[in-house]
């Protein structure tokens, strides 16, 4: 297959689940969301299922059941009732057992909480060998040079475990879509184990780093508020001559923006 090709493919089942994580209050029913993908019912459950390791239905459900799951520790709950209905469920007793399926626990067993915050970090990065694909432009709907990416290490047999995925980020803003944006999507040489046909060679940037783990979307605090905590966690200085970097964690190939994580990070000097 060719690699214009399945970008386009990854393209198309990003676009559904984009769709289901938007429409999760309403009904989502297989044949809406092949139709999304411009594939038959059978093939588009095929399809996205050997790359995303779940069914369209599976996916859901298991998005529905999360929001469910942080509904209750962010104290949004009214009652059970309520929360099976929204979450697709006709009965508490219905979602009650869906919920300790996933979970292990019932849902009466959740309490409200409040994450930790996760304290910012120094690394010093040197030598670490990447290959990427080059992206100038705008990112518009999808994330067309992470897809390209992918695409790459896929066809090259690559499982999904030697694959540690990076942006070199030399300028724009990754949450808005009509940014103007200069990055690298990228993965480290090292994990890949083999040169990858198509894909440029090159490094991550040497130097220090302050690290911080964002959670959800592709979004960054702003760099006021970058600077005021950088110096007040670490003493270290934000540097803006130098590209940032972000390390993805997300085990999953279609992860919903709220389960998006990665590190962020921000090159920095005593």
């Amino acid at each position: 297959m060719r690699i214009d090709t399945y970008t386009r493919k990854l393209a198309c089942l990003r676009r559904v689940a984009s769709h289901v994580d938007a429409h999760l209050e309403q009904p989502l029913g297989l044949d809406e969301l092949a139709d999304i993908a411009h594939l038959s019912r059978f093939h588009f459950e095929r399809v996205f299922k050997a790359y995303s390791g779940e069914t369209p239905v599976a996916r859901v459900r298991r998005l529905r059941l999360e929001v469910a799951r942080r509904r209750i520790e962010s104290d949004q709950v009214r009652s059970l009732l309520d929360l099976a209905f929204d979450s697709g469920y006709n009965s508490p007793e219905a979602f009650s057992r869906a919920f300790r399926s996933q979970y292990g626990v019932p849902p009466s067993m959740v309490r409200p909480s409040t994450p930790p915050a996760c304290p910012i970090r120094i690394e010093r990065l040197q030598g670490l060998a990447i290959q990427y694909v080059p992206f100038r432009g705008k990112l518009g709907q999808g994330i067309a040079p992470f897809d390209e990416l992918r695409a790459h290490a896929l066809l090259a047999g690559i499982p999904r475990e030697r694959r540690k995925g990076w942006c070199v980020q030399f300028s724009g803003d990754l949450s808005t879509s009509d940014s103007e944006v200069e990055l690298q999507a990228a993965l480290l040489s090292d994990r890949l184990g083999e040169h990858i046909r198509g894909l440029e060679h090159g490094y991550l940037p040497d130097g220090d780093y302050a690290v911080l783990r964002i959670v959800g979307g592709f979004g960054i605090p702003p760099d006021a508020d970058l600077t005021e905590r950088i110096e007040a966690e670490t003493g270290w200085q934000m540097r803006k001559d130098a590209p940032r970097l972000r390390c993805f964690h997300n085990a999953t190939y279609l992860p919903a923006d709220f389960e998006r994580q990665f590190d962020l990070y921000v090159p920095v000097s005593r």
